[in-house]
């Protein structure tokens, strides 16, 4: 079946090559992956062991800094195999100057770069972070070294994918030592592959070990200073759908009758600002729109001011609504916040991660589409750190309530970094 799997794959990435011909982006994006100069690596052909991690995007690289710095200290030499650019660039900002680090390019599972690599450099042990299946890799890893799968999950839709050909799934997750799941239901996914129970290990998520970049103390009240009255409380919306916008503004306009709150709406995509400021005028038709006076700024000075802001009285020149039209700040916003809500749940979209308001002491507000984060929600659960409502009425409820609450406990909680180093031993 590897076999086979090959001589498809040489047959694809051949009409692939043709086709890059006429598009430059695509030749960049092989050229750079397939003729990379592995021989001009760091401790190559060296005496000393190393580990190889492979992670598809920066999203695994975010959730695996805290293991990379956890083998660092314990002074291994790491190669980082990367598929995307952004993971790759956040690797370079992150290790590049790191004596004991590699970093380059996933090769596509090309059997003969892969091979090199392995016989260039002496890897003991493979990790591969979450469960991307390349049977290259799979085979030479469980041949020249131990290979394990960290923070492995299989969703519905890969399953029913991989049920189809579930012999030769099996026959490449068989080759890792160890496969850590992020869940019950994955552990069931897994053993349903037929592979041993013994092999198959539930720990909590990597990403409950990401430690996330804080904006200091004089940034926060800076902003405060410039941009609200002291006693206000500030509700941040993130990553919103269509439709919450509209339910989180019919909320604002119940709640705010003396003006005691200030909101600021972070669209999940930035081509929704002009729906977005649609929904501000037919609620608040009175507003006054400005442009170019909240300061982002106040956080760092790289980042530009949002252009859009709503005061609610013309005489005001304060903000009651600020439109975020920037990517990269959310999580700024988060740490001043006093409520949280996390778009794509109050619509079924399936939720985004909670993960951001936690790490910054804050208890979501969620609705009941949370199906692509369960996990996390049931932990957070577990500990009264998240509330979960199903209407507008509910959410003006809680926040009446005024309910503060420092969720900080739950990552010294749920990080299991130590007993996942203890499994590599």
């Amino acid at each position: 079946m590897v076999i086979v799997y090959n001589i498809l794959r040489y047959f694809l990435y051949g009409i692939i090559l043709v086709v890059s011909i006429f598009n430059r982006k695509l030749r960049i994006f092989f050229s750079k992956r397939l003729k990379q100069n592995l021989n001009s690596r760091k401790f190559l052909n060296s005496q000393n062991e190393t580990i190889l991690i492979h992670m598809s995007s920066v999203g695994e690289f975010n959730l695996s800094k805290d293991l990379i710095d956890s083998l660092i200290l314990k002074g291994e030499n790491i190669i980082l195999s990367i598929m995307t650019d952004t993971g790759k660039a956040a690797a370079e900002k992150s290790y590049g100057n790191n004596e004991n680090v590699a970093i380059f390019y996933f090769p596509l599972d090309d059997y003969v770069c892969l091979k090199n690599l392995f016989r260039g450099y002496k890897i003991k042990k493979t990790i591969i972070i979450e469960t991307e299946i390349w049977p290259n890799l799979y085979a030479l890893a469980s041949e020249k070294s131990k290979l394990y799968i960290i923070n492995g999950r299989l969703t519905g839709k890969k399953m029913k994918s991989y049920l189809k050909i579930k012999g030769f799934i099996k026959k490449i997750l068989d080759k890792a030592e160890k496969i850590m799941v992020q869940s019950d239901e994955d552990r069931k996914r897994y053993i349903s592959l037929g592979l041993s129970e013994e092999k198959i290990k539930v720990y909590k998520n990597l990403k409950y070990s990401i430690k996330y970049e804080k904006i200091s103390e004089e940034a926060e009240e800076k902003y405060i200073k410039n941009n609200i009255q002291k006693d206000k409380k500030i509700i941040v919306c993130g990553s919103t759908r269509p439709g919450e916008e509209k339910i989180w503004l019919e909320v604002f306009k119940e709640i705010n009758e003396d003006r005691q709150y200030q909101m600021i709406l972070v669209p999940r995509h930035l081509e929704r600002i002009n729906e977005v400021i649609s929904e501000i005028q037919q609620i608040f038709p009175e507003s006054m729109e400005r442009t170019g006076e909240i300061g982002l700024g106040d956080f760092s000075p790289e980042t530009e001011n949002s252009k859009i802001s709503y005061s609610l009285l013309s005489e005001d020149r304060r903000t009651d609504i600020l439109v975020v039209d920037k990517m990269g700040v959310l999580r700024d916003f988060y740490q001043i916040a006093d409520f949280v809500f996390v778009g794509g749940t109050l619509v079924d979209i399936g939720g985004h991660s909670i993960l951001e308001p936690l790490y910054y002491g804050k208890k979501p507000i969620i609705g009941n589409y949370y199906q692509n984060i369960t996990e996390i929600v049931e932990d957070a659960k577990e500990m009264d750190f998240v509330k979960i409502v199903e209407n507008k009425n509910e959410i003006i409820e809680y926040l009446r309530k005024s309910e503060i609450v420092d969720t900080s406990e739950f990552f010294r909680k749920n990080n299991e970094i130590d007993k996942i180093l203890e499994e590599l031993k």
